[in-house]
């Protein structure tokens, strides 16, 4: 038979089961949560109090009927706010390089003007025949400013021909000339309009009209005479250096002249190419 419990040991078992039960208590309660911040209004929203022991949880809200909205992608740049910067450089470079291109077309542009005076020398070859003299052409100029476009072109020309006898009387005593296209010897002073047109980069054509007097001579026949040829034609300017510019030009002549030796009144038809250099005085 079994001894029964005293009543020392009844206690001692009660004392344990009801501390078993404390700890089961303990284990049971929640987690302590942190209080979250109050919301952006400013004010605290009333907390609901804890659910008691054993009661059951609240229930989910209903699921939505309306499908959930994509998340919105991370705002991004358009790409031309990217890279402001080398576009705007880009921009930048590019009008640099046109002010520079137009300075330099400006400097090239003043460069090919004349000035208000200049001086130059040209040297060529003039056609004649009969009795407009031809032969090796020396010209000075001298230009004076008129307006933007115009100038006045005073010229001194000096033609160094040759040539043998080649005037003769006829059976009707009638005295005519034959000379070749570079025979006879001339001194002219001559008076013009020189019209400059736009500079094309380091070249400006221009076009010239003159009037003019000269002396003529033909050694070899003793026949000499005074004409008035007028000068029409036009050339071109090239810039080489600050002030100063090559030139090449091409004229005709037309007039008429007087000569002695019985010859009279006679026409005058020629042409005359020469190139040289002029000078800017100012």
């Amino acid at each position: 038979m079994p001894r029964p419990l005293s009543t020392f040991t009844i206690l001692i078992l009660l004392a344990g089961v009801a501390h078993a039960e404390e700890v089961d208590t303990s284990l049971a309660m929640p987690a302590e949560t942190t209080e979250s911040p109050p919301p952006e209004g400013g004010r605290e929203q009333p907390q609901k109090p804890p659910a008691p022991d054993g009661a059951p949880a609240p229930p989910a809200p209903p699921a939505s009927s309306e499908p959930a909205m994509p998340a919105e992608p991370p705002a991004t740049l358009p790409v031309e706010e990217l890279a402001p910067a080398p576009a705007a450089a880009t921009q930048v470079s590019a009008l640099d390089r046109d002010d520079g291109a137009l300075a330099a077309t400006e400097r090239v542009v003043v460069d090919t003007d004349p000035g208000d005076q200049g001086i130059g020398a040209t040297i060529g070859m003039a056609v004649g025949g009969r009795v407009t003299p031809g032969g090796l052409r020396i010209t000075g100029h001298y230009l004076y400013q008129l307006s933007s476009q115009d100038w006045f072109d005073g010229t001194a020309s000096f033609t160094f021909g040759g040539g043998d006898a080649a005037c003769f009387r006829d059976r009707m005593d009638v005295t005519s000339c034959g000379h070749g296209v570079n025979d006879g010897n001339s001194i002219e002073l001559a008076a013009g309009i020189r019209r400059m047109f736009a500079a094309r980069g380091a070249f400006r054509p221009y076009a010239r009209a003159a009037i003019g007097l000269s002396y003529v001579r033909f050694g070899s026949d003793d026949v000499s005479g005074l004409a008035i040829p007028l000068h029409a034609g036009g050339g071109v300017r090239a810039h080489v250096a600050p002030g100063v510019a090559v030139i090449g030009q091409a004229e005709l002549m037309l007039g008429f002249g007087g000569f002695s030796r019985g010859l009279g009144a006679e026409p005058q038809l020629g042409m005359a190419v020469t190139a040289g250099a002029e000078f800017r005085l100012r």
